[in-house]
């Protein structure tokens, strides 16, 4: 019974396929934006999770300039009395600054575009680069100017593929540099910086052979001690930077600015397409209640029959809820593959991770069933009240 039941049903929405398919086509694209915005968030979150990790909760991060340039712009606001009175501040370590400069390196026989690095005393300690081959730098390396270099796992792959890295010679610009150690595997930054394609040296000697700095630097970094302490040392080592620089020739960044922007952006995005999403349900929801109304129109004749030949009000109203319920949960399979197909080719532009949660098919199920069965009701409610003998002498 049930079986056939489910056949005159199917057979009823092909029939009708026209209809249906303008009833499908709203929903889709309301379900789909809403997996889109439910993946974003979470990959927004995910994101500055990830940012936070790499940073470190005890850090204090200071980039020269606008936060739009970073650590790789061209601007050097900073300068290295600034450092030095940062360092005065009690509760802090790891404190050192550095300069960058994308440039071609060799081994002589082969070029590579790598990242180089100006970098103060503690700067493997206080980003974390730990020494897998070799050595890091000692206080003698920066006291002698000695022309060393600590490299990632790119830079000594390429060069030196198979073979001990250490005691061989890159050339920075036509400077001949000893390799003193690699550090370990880190992967990419969240928007896609390679970390591994760096090559790092004393300050002084990148002044010297690479770039003149006159004092400048583009980063300053430090950690501290006690993260209760955390707020207030931000806002010193703010005081002390405002004394020699204007406002907008530096940004502090913390773990919390970065999930504020990061939340003010997934904020915005999900805005966006939750005001797309809302929209299209809502229209889909009237374009589907107008659809239902025009069936159930022509289908009097029919209604009537069912009524005359023992069909009861309560099994008309369901029979049609019923029709908008397969519609509804079709849409949810359709909107959510191409939902997460947008997410797949969509989320990487906009550099946040892909993230396909569960709740984003949850949310989607529920919002396509609610607005399905509400556009269905009223009509379904209508067909149920029909009159078998009128019904029946009606036929479209």
């Amino acid at each position: 019974m049930l079986r056939l039941f489910l056949k005159d049903l199917l057979s009823s929405l092909i029939y009708n396929k026209l209809r249906t398919l303008f009833a499908l086509l709203g929903i889709v694209f309301g379900v789909s934006s809403v997996v889109l915005i439910v993946s974003a968030i979470e990959g927004s979150n995910l994101q500055a999770n990830k940012i936070i990790k790499k940073l470190g909760p005890d850090s204090v991060f200071i980039i020269s300039g606008a936060i739009g340039k970073g650590p790789r712009g061209v601007t050097k606001n900073l300068e290295l009395s600034d450092v030095k009175e940062i360092s005065r501040l009690e509760g802090i370590f790891a404190l050192t600054y550095g300069v960058v400069k994308p440039m071609m390196i060799s081994n002589i026989r082969m070029p590579k575009f790598s990242a180089v690095f100006g970098v103060g005393e503690d700067w493997l300690l206080s980003w974390d680069y730990r020494i897998e081959i070799g050595r890091g730098f000692t206080k003698d390396d920066f006291r002698n100017l000695r022309k060393v270099a600590v490299v990632g796992h790119d830079v000594s792959d390429f060069f030196y593929p198979g073979q001990n890295p250490i005691g061989k010679i890159i050339l920075i610009g036509k400077t001949p540099f000893k390799i003193i150690g690699v550090y370990k595997k880190k992967g990419k930054t969240p928007n896609g910086h390679n970390l591994d394609n760096r090559v790092f040296i004393p300050y002084r000697v990148f002044d010297k052979v690479v770039e003149k700095t006159f004092n400048r630097v583009s980063v300053i970094r430090f950690r501290v001690l006690d993260l209760s302490q955390y707020d207030e040392i931000v806002k010193e080592t703010r005081e002390i930077l405002l004394k020699n620089h204007k406002p907008d020739e530096f940004t502090i960044i913390t773990p919390v600015v970065v999930k504020k922007f990061l939340s003010m952006l997934s904020a915005s995005f999900a805005l966006f397409l939750g005001i797309a999403s809302t929209t299209a349900l809502v229209v889909g929801g009237f374009v589907l209640s107008s659809i239902f109304y025009i069936n159930v129109h022509v289908r009097q004749w029919e209604i009537g029959l069912r009524r005359a030949v023992g069909a009861t009000k309560k099994a008309v109203l369901v029979r049609i809820l019923l029709e908008s319920l397969v519609i509804s949960v079709f849409a949810v399979v359709l909107g959510s593959l191409i939902g997460y197909g947008a997410v797949h080719y969509i989320l990487p532009l906009l550099n946040v991770p892909e993230v396909y949660p569960v709740k984003a098919f949850v949310v989607a199920t529920i919002f396509s069933v609610f607005v399905g069965l509400l556009a269905a009701y009223f009509p379904a409610r209508k067909a149920s009240l029909l009159e078998p003998v009128k019904a029946l002498r009606t036929k479209v």
